[in-house]
């Protein structure tokens, strides 16, 4: 995954180069000298006296207050050259220097600037007197200075006043709070109000102290809590255990010795101790791994009067995963207004992913209100930018999706989509017992691994892995070198895959259960996926004598006609559509039976088509040395999805929404001339809906066929368009799908 260097260092990185050649011209390598040249800088920029300031600190100092605010000169300069407020530079400046898998382990992703200024603009503008914010893991304060901004502007009496008696932080760090303090410090030249301010600053861990220990500055709760708490998992695994101690490795590498045990064992129990005292005080978590960031949802929650706001920045897991249920219905029964706006990473907000989600909560907390509003927002280098919302009502919500899940609906039109397919679709969960669905992990890729081998020879079966699993192709990558991540893989052909794993495992190593799960047929799946894959679900027929590993589930069910129309289902686009408004990165059984299935059939005249079309494209797949006619295989799956599509109740106009979700689709293949891009496999789709509907689109009949007159394919992934594959001597397979659709419609 990229890790891309965020905007923040880069837009203040002339500061820092000042700061730096500051400390040099002082001979000054300590932190300490940096955070005392940061004071003197929050000094020039608030007006303060810079020797009253260190006289309330009271601590020692290896600079003089003069030689300090003298060579600070270049970098007040750079500071107001940026576009970042100087008070929430300051406290990105501020921020205590750690290792990048140190960060990780924490789940210590400081705010942009860019998103304090969001964040904080969601809280009301009304300046009430005695007003009192909290952020109780605040770190270097940089929400706190943008609500003050916020609420204040430019009116330096009010912000003496703010800073004085509005502002409440904690955090585990004194290091972060005396980063803080400059910071918010920066906004006033009022040394009194700076010291009260001093006086509002506690280090503490606000979870374990819990919103009792403020009850002697907010007796009814705060009338706004902000906050970007931490975003890890109380869980420590022997990779960032490793990392974070400072040795290099990649996701997935095998360990060479146990060296580590003791110390690994060791905080592994401590981190399980904590994590049970934080459950025990904040019992919304649904057991499971705890997240940090939802004990201190909980927390602050608990901590804002009735009334009063909650802002946070939490992943977007809040509104999709199962332990977060109860979470979702408090904030939706106990908030008079709720707001979650979507971000992705691609505007390097965080040194993480690209493609990591996360939200924006904003919660005015009373009598529960008919709606929530969900938003979308993207960054640009100057700030954020609002780009669509939808209006989702609650009981709506909650009839659709009575564990409060949220689907990601970009406008009024998605969501009026999305219900519709769901009222006329059935949950998976519903049909489980009507199909006799079983889903299973079969192996662990970490558990078992000891029992793995590379040697194929005896019982041995081959264990496979989400790679080599694609729509309708089981055996589409083989193995070829290397561990983890780092493992090199080949591309099989359509109409060639094999089962080439990386590792075997011996029949007597498996439980009995699963030693008779692998004599027959079963569906697997990638679970591995995400919103902006080019596709987000990968259904494929296992064979019987192949184990799956555990980021292949596999579904057995009642018959094998239920097997090949559930893949018919599940490798269309209407369905990846509804799969991709409620997924994070993973299709586990939670997604995947909380989805609705086209009310089908078995005996009718879709299912059967459906059933027959899957059944000879993993029959197509299978065969060996026979020619694959490549474009009758994509007239296949545009029937299949058109069917589908039909079944959920979308057509027209829908349907080229619809279709708008999947930008990565066709690339590789040649476009129309005077275009950007190629829509093969959307304009074959559309066509094929026209058909099934009795209608004519000779415009878009023409555009297919141009389209394949220059070569381009539909329905070919993209990593997959560069491999050839045969297009000739395909009469056999249009024979039998002519035969098929007779049967099926007689």
């Amino acid at each position: 995954m990229s890790a891309p260097r965020p905007v923040e260092e880069v837009v203040l990185e002339p500061v820092r180069v000042a700061l730096a050649l500051a400390m040099k011209k002082l001979h000054a390598t300590r932190e300490e000298a940096r955070l005392e040249l940061l004071e003197a800088l929050a000094s020039r920029v608030g007006g303060f006296s810079l020797d009253e300031y260190r006289a309330v600190d009271r601590r020692e100092y290896a600079i003089d207050s003069r030689t300090a605010r003298a060579v600070v000169m270049s970098a007040h300069d750079a500071l107001l050259a940026t576009r970042a407020p100087a008070a929430l530079a300051l406290a990105s400046l501020a921020r205590p220097e750690v290792s990048r898998a140190e960060r990780r382990v924490n789940g210590a992703y400081y705010t942009d600037f860019r998103l304090a200024g969001y964040l904080a603009g969601k809280v009301w503008r009304g300046f009430a007197t005695g007003l009192k914010v909290l952020d109780p893991a605040a770190g270097t304060g940089i929400l706190l200075a943008a609500v003050a901004l916020h609420l204040c502007g430019s009116d330096r009496a009010r912000l003496r006043r703010f800073v004085a008696r509005s502002i409440y932080a904690a955090d585990l760090s004194r290091a972060a709070l005396r980063g803080a303090r400059l910071a918010l410090a920066s906004l006033t030249d009022d040394i009194t109000a700076i010291q009260s301010l001093a006086d509002h600053l506690r280090c503490q861990d606000s979870l374990l102290a819990g919103p009792e220990a403020w009850r002697d500055v907010a007796p009814k709760g705060f009338d706004v809590v902000i906050g970007n708490p931490p975003w890890e998992k109380l869980k420590v695994t022997r990779h960032e255990f490793l990392q974070a101690s400072g040795v290099v490795r990649n996701y997935g590498d095998e360990y060479e010795e146990d060296g580590d045990a003791a110390e690994l064992e060791s905080a592994k129990q401590k981190s399980a101790a904590y994590g049970d005292q934080v459950a025990t005080l904040y019992p919304r978590q649904a057991g499971g791994e705890l997240d940090l960031y939802r004990a201190f949802l909980e927390f602050s929650m608990r901590a804002t009067r009735e009334g009063g706001q909650l802002a946070l920045l939490v992943p977007a897991g809040l509104i999709r995963s199962q332990g977060t249920e109860a979470l979702r219905r408090a904030l939706l029964d106990g908030s008079s207004r709720l707001e979650f706006t979507v971000f992705d990473n691609k505007a390097r907000f965080f040194e993480i992913d690209t493609r990591f989600k996360f939200l924006a909560v904003h919660a005015e907390l009373g009598a529960r209100g008919d709606a929530l509003y969900l938003r979308y927002a993207s960054g640009t280098d100057e700030g954020i930018t609002e780009t669509s919302v939808a209006r989702l009502e609650r009981d709506a919500l909650m009839s659709l999706r009575r564990d409060l899940t949220v689907p990601e609906v970009r406008d009024d039109k998605a969501w009026h989509m999305f219900r519709r397919m769901c009222e006329r679709g059935k949950l998976l969960e519903k049909l489980a017992p009507e199909w006799r669905m079983k889903i299973v992990r079969e192996v662990d890729m970490t558990r078992d691994r000891a029992k793995f081998t590379r040697q194929s020879e005896g019982s041995r079966l081959p264990v496979i892995e989400g790679r080599m699993v694609h729509q309708y192709r089981f055996g589409a990558k083989s193995y070829v070198s290397g561990t983890g991540r780092s493992a090199a893989w080949s591309i099989n052909p359509l109409g060639s895959s094999k089962t080439s794993p990386q590792f075997w495992i011996r029949l007597e190593d498996l439980s009995t259960s699963v030693a008779a799960r692998v004599t027959r047929a079963r569906v697997g799946f990638c679970d591995i996926t995400g919103q902006t894959n080019e596709r987000s679900m990968l259904a494929a027929l296992v064979p019987p004598g192949a184990v799956c590993g555990n980021k292949v589930p596999t579904i057995t069910f009642a018959n094998e006609s239920l097997a090949f129309l559930f893949l018919a289902v599940a490798n269309s686009l209407p369905f990846d559509w509804l799969l991709r408004r409620v997924v994070t990165t993973t299709v586990n059984y939670f997604v995947l039976l909380g989805l609705p299935f086209p009310a089908l059939h078995l005996d009718g005249v879709p299912a059967r088509r459906l059933i027959a079309l899957a059944r000879e494209l993993v029959r197509l797949d299978a065969q060996q040395g026979e020619p694959v006619d490549a474009w009758g295989v994509a007239e296949m799956r545009a029937e299949i999805d058109a069917q589908v599509a039909r079944a959920y109740g979308v057509d027209g106009d829908v349907l080229e929404d619809l279709l708008g979700d999947f930008p990565l689709i066709d690339r590789g293949q040649p476009s129309l001339p005077g275009e950007f891009s190629s829509t093969v496999t959307k304009d074959l789709f559309l066509l094929k809906a026209s058909e099934l509907s009795g209608k004519s689109d000779e415009k878009r009949a023409a555009r297919v066929t141009r389209a394949k007159a220059l070569g381009a394919m539909p329905y070919t992934p993209g990593e997959f368009a560069y491999v050839q594959v045969p297009t000739e001597g395909g009469s056999r397979c249009r024979a039998r799908l002519e035969r098929s659709r007779r049967e099926c419609a007689g």
